[in-house]
Parts: structure tokens; sequence; C-alpha cells
């Protein structure tokens, strides 16, 4: 439906589910001019699939204005997209921070006509840093405020904020717009995820903060003012994820920002995303924000856009700005006492994963969660420059640190089955590898190192030496006895799994078994542990004092 159509609007009581199914056209009004900020990096294909999407829904799409935030990209999502959708506009912003914009006005790269999806405006953005989700959202919002505001679009009635590896159905907008018509108490309207890959599986529904724990949660804790028409409400459908009937509208304390529709004169009262944060916790940061400032999060089950399961994207980077973010969150929502007891028990917990991390063969991972509490403990936002590190191919890299020779070892990890599988077919490409390049004599000698409840077929022959362990501290130190002396070349950690305290050998070797030809590959040896441990002491100390002088937190600008 392309022209101003009218959209349904159904009145929406606190706390009740309303049908979204009618198609009852009395309560209808002309639909509002909404501003589309979809943020991209690097994923051209992808972004310009997300317009497609948009170009077909059957919301009047001459009532959107839509602007694309390019965040540095190098794989040419720029000329792409000019070639393919001829936006109208091309605004450079060279600004360092993505909370500080300066939109020059657009030169000869803006086609100046009129857009080929139909939109009332297309607009990229192109920054000149990558200024991360939080940032390009943040760009954003201050253009449609700066320059549409300046162009003479008044009636801009909501913003809404689109991921660019999504796909969404042709009524995704107009079933957010229906809600959020009517109520104006209503700040946010969130969608209904399904698995990208599975379009049969509701991936996420409802969302939650704990505010005794700090944790956001599928299901609300038992004291949360919604707990009992949440569960009236699961016993309805069968869960809150893989159920099924999912339709009307929930009350939440969170929607996910890869399809959010946010009132305007909402954003304009509460402000824009916590520029701090990079990414992760932006969205949740602002939906309870909304809901301290009065305005209500729901949830409209009709309104699905399919997305990727955000655990496959997990981290140990993008586990850190959860760390760090989720701390400055709750400092601005949380009574003083409960917010002091709380951060004391998420910096505790962190920081014992990050030792046993570091004791554990798992270096650079501990150092970035140490890092989380440090960095926000003295408030260093923005991205995390040193991740790791650089990812490399794995092979290779094994030749590289001398790995891949007579007389060198090659432990693996492996306390869980999948691990001496993946072990196994490592040691076969390395073999092959090996013999194609006329080095079969090279071949290294291999160990693995397995828990002893790990089902593992050692009493084959020909395979490489075990070295079964138990869970006991003891154990360990008994099995590596062997290596205080000499360590093996490299140890291979699959997925960061390992709790066996090897203390001596050359190098850690990282496989993300959704890269497997790739590795991180770090230097290890007692004196880097010695060196970690050492900081972790440091930063442990810190967390103490911090805890007794921490403060709740009210930004001074709009951003945040």
């Amino acid at each position: 439906m392309h022209g101003t159509g009218p959209v349904q609007v159904e009145v929406v009581p606190a706390g009740e589910t309303t049908s979204a199914g009618s198609s009852n056209r009395s309560a209808a009004v002309t639909f509002p001019r909404v501003a589309v900020v979809i943020v991209t990096w690097n994923r051209k294909d992808a972004v310009s699939a997300v317009l497609g999407a948009l170009s077909r829904q059957t919301a009047p799409v001459d009532r959107l204005d839509v602007v694309v935030v390019d965040n540095a990209s190098t794989d040419g999502t720029l000329d792409f997209l000019r070639k393919t959708w001829s936006p109208e506009r091309v605004v450079e912003n060279p600004a360092l921070h993505a909370h500080e914009p300066q939109f020059q006005k657009p030169g000869r790269d803006g086609r100046g006509g009129p857009n080929t999806a139909g939109f009332a405006s297309l607009t990229i953005v192109h920054n000149h840093h990558n200024h991360g989700g939080c940032g390009g959202f943040n760009t954003g919002f201050a253009y449609a405020d700066q320059v549409l505001g300046a162009a003479g679009i008044e009636d801009l009635g909501y913003v809404w904020l689109v991921d660019d590896d999504v796909d969404l159905p042709p009524d995704a907008l107009e079933q957010l717009a229906r809600v959020g018509e009517s109520d104006t108490s209503i700040g946010l309207v969130g969608s209904r995820t399904v698995d990208f890959g599975d379009r049969r599986t509701t991936i996420e529904t409802t969302v939650y903060l704990d505010r005794k724990t700090g944790r956001m949660c599928d299901e609300p804790p038992a004291h949360h003012p919604l707990a009992a028409a949440h569960r009236s409400w699961v016993s309805t459908v069968g869960g809150v994820r893989g159920g099924s009937g999912y339709t009307g509208v929930r009350e939440v304390d969170v929607v996910s920002a890869c399809s959010m529709l946010a009132r305007w004169s909402a954003v304009k009262k509460v402000g824009f995303w916590d520029y701090r944060y990079f990414i992760y916790c932006d969205d949740a940061d602002w939906c309870l924000r909304m809901a301290k400032a009065g305005y209500r999060v729901l949830l409209n089950l009709d309104a699905v856009v399919y997305h990727t399961p955000w655990h496959h994207k997990l981290t140990p980077v993008r586990a850190y700005y959860a760390q760090r973010n989720v701390l400055w969150m709750l400092q601005k929502i949380l009574p003083l006492d409960e917010l002091r007891d709380i951060t004391w028990r998420w910096m505790r917990s962190v920081m014992k994963q990050a030792l046993v991390a570091g004791l554990h063969r798992k270096l650079f991972q501990a150092e970035i969660m140490r890092r989380s509490i440090a960095d926000m403990m003295q408030g260093t936002w923005g991205k995390l420059l040193d991740d790791g590190p650089k990812a490399e191919e794995l092979i290779p890299g094994l030749d590289r640190i001398g790995a891949l020779r007579r007389g060198a070892t090659i432990a693996v990890s492996c306390p869980f089955t999948d691990c001496v599988h993946w072990a196994d077919e490592l040691r076969v490409l390395t073999e092959d590898w090996l013999r194609g390049q006329g080095r079969i004599g090279d071949t290294p000698t291999w160990i693995y190192i397995v828990r002893n409840d790990v089902q593992d077929p050692s009493s084959q022959p020909g395979l490489p030496e075990r070295v079964v362990y138990s869970t006991r501290l003891r154990s360990k130190i008994r099995r590596q006895l062997r290596w205080l002396l000499r360590g093996p070349t490299a140890l291979v950690v699959f997925d960061q799994a390992c709790d066996f305290p090897l203390l001596t050998g050359g190098f850690n070797v990282h496989v993300d078994r959704r890269q497997p030809a790739k590795a991180q590959i770090e230097a290890a040896g007692p004196r880097r542990t010695f060196g970690f441990v050492f900081r972790w002491i440091r930063t442990a100390a810190r967390c103490t004092r911090y805890r007794s002088k921490l403060q709740t937190y009210v930004s001074a600008t709009r951003y945040g």
C-alpha cells in the first residue's frame, strides 16, 4: 500500500493483551511520519535487503524518511547503496565522536532526485569513524533532530530503529504503529523476534529486569509487578520462546533495537542513547529511562522481525561491552543502597570469572573481563581498543609459532566430547597440510588433555596420547608435573573450553568453532600468567574502594 492510507488503532490498557487480527477501521487515522534509522558496517548486501523490505511495507512508504548510517564501511557500502537506491542525499559526518555530529551539506554524491524505493526521502549519513551501533543510532537521532526538522518535517511522529541484518514482513511497521497510535503514553513498541534461518521459531519475546540482581531475564522474577500477568500469559502460549499462538501486546521492561518504534516526542524528552556504550545495553538503557520518565514500553507480538539469535554472535569482546555497560545502566535506575549491593556482587562475579579464565590458559579473554570492570570504574567509554590477538589462519599460525615440526608438542584441551572430535579433525588437517607441503617428517606429537567424564575412544590403537584428569585440583596438579621443566609448544583451546590449569607451554591457540579455520594465538607461560594475576589484584582492590564511593548517575547531556 503505497499512499497515505489509514492504519488501525486499538487502545491498549496497561498490562493487558489485545488482539491484533481485527480489521476495524472506524478508529483509523492518517499514518504518522516515521524516520527510519538503520546502522550498518561492512554489510552492503544485508542493508540493501533491509531497504528492500522497507519498500514493501503495507504502511505508506511515502511517509518514511529513511536514514542509513554507514559506520565507515570498507566494503563499498556507500557506492553500492548509492547506485542501487539513488538516495536524495549523501551526508558526510567527519565527527570523531557520535554525540558531537558535524553534518556537512550534501555534495555531488547526492543524486538530488527521488529515490528508487518510493520513500519520502532516503539519506545516507557517511560516518568517517566507526561509532558502533550505539553511536550509529545516535547519529541517526541527531540527523532527524537537526536536519529533518530543519527541512520542515514538523509532523515527525516516530523514529523506527532497524538493524542491518534483519528481514521484515510487509506488515511490520503497520503493526508497530497501530499500537503506538493507540495511546500517547506509549514511548516504545518492540517486535517479536523470529529466527532468521528458521522462520517458524520464536527466539525472543518478553524481557524484564530483575532489580535484585541487575540481570535481564525472559521471565519476570516473583517480586516483579508483572509476574502474575506474565505467568498467566505463558500458560496459554507454552513458553516465551518456541511456543505458539503469539498475538497481542505485552507490557515489558525492555524491547530490542533490532526493530523498535519510538515516539519522537518521548525521544526529545528522554534523550538519545548513552554515548559511552558503543554496543550492548544501549537499547535496554533507553527502555528503562523511558519507563522512568513515565512512558510505557510494549512488545507487539504480531510485529515480527527475523533476526539471528544473539548468542550466535557472543564473543569475549561483546561480553566486555555487556559487563561494562550494564553497571552504568543500573546507576541510572536503582536506589543507592541497592545499586552498591548489586554492583559489588556483579563485580565480584566477573572478577572471579576473570581469575579462573586467567589460570586456565585463556589469558586474553581473562584480561578483557578484568578490563570490563576496570574500565567501568574509571569511566573509560567507547570502543575497546585492544581486543586480543588478531585472528589468523589456524594451520599456518601453528607453523608460524613452531608447532608443526618434529619434536614439537601440541596439546589439546578436551573437557567435552566434542573437543576430542575437533582435535581429531585438526590433527588430520595438519597432517594433510604438511603432506601437501612435502613436510611429512615435520609431524608434531599430539597429546589430548581429557577430563575423566568425557566419552573418549582412547582404547583404539594409534590414537594420540591421553592425559586424563579429574575436576579435583589435586588431580590437575599431578597431571601437569611432567611439563614443569618443558611445556608443550602450543595448547589448543576450542570455544574457550579449558579447565586444566597448565602453567607451562609456549602459546595458547584459541579456536572459535564458528570459524574453525581461524585462530587467535597468544604467547603464554608463567611470567604472563603472573603478570595478569598482579593486574587482577590491583583491580580487585579498587573494587572495594569503588563500591563505597559509588553514586547514582544523571547525564549532563541529552546523550544518556
